[in-house]
């Protein structure tokens, strides 16, 4: 990451140090989950921001690595020109 990272976005990046440590800089707060199966069978789930905001449906900057000018920016675009396609967002309670 840190040998591609000044190149597209004109600052550099550290280099990273283990799975957790890379997850941690994904850009909205999340979005900073991995989970994998492990040999046993076992769900693996690393979240080193944590689950809330993924479970309530936030979207947050991750301030390890996006400035607001750049997460304003991302926002404003359309949905669906970020992602490849429609964006399912959760019915707001008392929205009709």
């Amino acid at each position: 990451m840190h040998q591609w990272y000044q190149q597209r976005f004109g600052q550099a990046g550290e280099p990273l140090t283990s799975l957790a440590d890379g997850v941690a800089t994904w850009p909205e707060t999340a979005t900073t989950v991995a989970v994998r199966l492990t040999a046993t069978g076992d769900v693996e789930i690393r979240a080193p921001l944590g689950l809330q905001d993924l479970i309530k449906a936030v979207c947050r900057r991750n301030l390890r690595r996006v400035s607001k000018a750049e997460f304003r920016a991302e926002a404003a675009q359309d949905p669906a020109s970020r992602s490849g396609g429609p964006v399912s967002r959760p019915a707001r309670a008392g929205a009709e």
